[in-house]
């Protein structure tokens, strides 16, 4: 999948989990060891290849 805010690519990576709400994500992007939290409110857009 594929990440960006305001039009600015964050990167690519794999949801690693989610609340049960879907308010914030966890994403361990591509070359990165750890994950990132991405919460509702930071309008990231998500991007799923298929």
């Amino acid at each position: 999948m594929r990440l960006s805010q305001d039009g600015h690519p964050i990167g690519f990576g794999t949801v690693d989990g989610t609340t049960p709400d879907g308010s914030i994500i966890w994403v361990v992007l591509d070359g990165c060891p750890e994950r990132r939290m991405f919460h509702r409110e930071d309008y990231v857009r998500v991007e799923i290849n298929a």
